[in-house]
């Protein structure tokens, strides 16, 4: 049998340039404009829908961090498969509506949408900044997942590593645009399932048997860990259900979700994603396996390396289970990572420059300048890369995911209630925006007064979400609705 350094680096290279040739490949069927990079031209029909959909959820924090959170919260970590199977029925019902203003009205991005909606440039140009921004940590995540894996298969330095995984991303995001995203997206899913099934049946049954006989042991030996909300100190009920809550809102409201409505070839494509991709989700389910076989392991690591540590076993390790291990964890921080590039690149562009600011573009001109924002977005990333080693990666969540879920009001109020005004939508987002930042830097800085304003211990965009919401509420039955012929337009009466 090889060695583990003679299988690994050649899995991953190979990976690699498996991926990079495949998105390249998908880029040269477009014509090469805007609309193409952004949405590929309106193209994707259930099959490509369903991977995309499903990619965006299954992260390098999801595959590192599923484990982890059971070993630390025990069933707590239920959380992610709540939220995730709960996310589809809101985009059921709006994703197909969405799609079809899109096409209808050429809209490209949500922002696009919302300040359409609203006919507020600032609008756009808003949710287009905070979006970008919201994009800068969630990727850091996916670049320390995919640094871990350069260290450990080819021993090059995290941030060295990422930026080499990271230039093929950057490769076939900015030539292949949202073609490239969408077909690599297919690979990268078919690889995650199959090894994540692989790793979650065969290392319970070389530690204790199977499944069946592992969860006997929790039940006789740890039962708290397999009872909500878990057994960490200090999580409430009330606290877990706004975290399921928050996390299904703010799922929902990620830019990228829009994009890929605007990027189904019929709304019918968007309904069938919504309905078929929460079965993605099974892909949690053998990494719960193996958070509950590290949970009975003595000297497990209650950090995101808690994974490495179980492949690494003597009565586990071996070079295909740490080649798989890497392959899993690159698919994870791609599938992802690449959405964030080409939605952060797409946004900056199209909802910042052109609808925001109203610089007159063109279409190659936009193009181009996309393809310099996957690189701008790319360095910003790698930097927040460094600032993470000294933040959790919970806290870098959360800032991530307190964004998207402002966009809630202006986007649902402005899809189905007519009283919703351009003056409401402004001011209840920047308040949204303004008190979930606000809470965040407190929570890191100032814990006395955090502690103050959110005596509940909240989910920051929770809060957040609650001042946005009753500002533009009362601020729309205060003031007259938009002129009925501009409703009329996004099929309000």
């Amino acid at each position: 049998m090889a060695d583990a350094g003679a299988i690994a680096p050649v899995v991953v290279i190979a990976y690699l340039a498996a991926s990079l040739a495949i998105g390249l490949a998908a880029g040269r069927r477009g014509s090469g404009g805007a609309d193409d990079f952004v949405t590929g031209e309106r193209s994707f029909g259930p099959v490509i829908m369903y991977f995309v959909m499903g990619a965006m959820i299954f992260s390098a924090y999801a595959l590192l961090g599923t484990p982890q959170r059971v070993l630390t919260k025990g069933s707590d970590a239920f959380y992610m498969l709540a939220y995730g199977a709960a996310a589809f029925v809101p985009i059921f019902y709006f994703g197909a509506r969405v799609r079809r203003l899109g096409a209808r009205l050429g809209l490209m991005t949500q922002a696009e949408l919302i300040g359409a909606r609203y006919d507020s440039r600032r609008i756009t140009a808003t949710m287009g900044a905070a979006s970008v921004l919201a994009f800068v940590p969630y990727l850091a995540i996916q670049l320390k997942g995919a640094g871990i894996v350069m260290n450990l298969a080819l021993g090059l330095s995290p941030l060295v590593g990422a930026a080499l995984v990271y230039a093929v991303v950057a490769l076939y995001v900015m030539f292949g645009g949202m073609r490239g995203v969408g077909w690599t997206n297919v690979l990268q899913g078919v690889a995650m399932l199959a090894v994540v099934w692989w790793l979650g049946l065969s290392i319970p049954g070389a530690l204790f048997g199977g499944v069946a006989p592992m969860f006997d042991r929790v039940v006789a030996e740890r039962p708290e860990f397999l009872t909500l909300p878990g057994p960490a100190p200090g999580t409430s009920d009330l606290q877990y259900t706004a975290e399921v809550v928050m996390s299904t809102l703010g799922f929902t409201m990620w830019p990228q979700v829009f994009m890929k409505c605007f990027t189904a070839r019929s709304a019918r494509a968007v309904q069938y994603a919504a309905v078929t991709y929460p079965t993605f989700l099974l892909f949690l389910v053998p990494l719960l396996f193996l958070g509950y076989a590290a949970l009975l392991l003595p000297g497990a690591p209650r950090d995101e390396s808690v994974l490495l540590w179980l492949v690494s076993l003597p009565q586990i390790g071996g070079p295909w289970v740490f080649a798989a291990f890497c392959l899993a964890v690159l698919a994870a921080s791609m599938s992802t990572g690449d959405a964030l590039l080409h939605g952060g690149a797409s946004i900056a562009v199209r909802d910042v420059l052109v609808s925001g600011l109203g610089l007159p573009l063109s279409e190659r001109a936009q193009t181009r300048l996309m393809r310099i924002a996957v690189l701008v977005l790319l360095a910003l990333g790698l930097g927040m890369m460094l600032v993470a080693a000294r933040v959790s990666i919970v806290d870098l969540l959360l800032l991530a995911y307190a964004v998207p879920v402002q966009f809630l009001p202006p986007v649902m109020l402005g899809l189905y209630w007519r009283r919703a005004n351009r003056v409401a939508a402004e001011a209840g987002l920047l308040v949204g925006l303004a008190g979930a930042l606000a809470l965040f830097v407190a929570r890191l800085a100032a814990p006395g007064l955090h502690a103050l304003l959110n005596p509940l211990d909240l989910q920051v965009g929770a809060v957040g979400l609650a001042l946005n919401a009753t500002t533009m509420i009362a601020l729309s039955l205060l003031t007259p609705p938009m002129a009925k012929s501009h409703l009329q337009r996004f099929d309000l009466p």
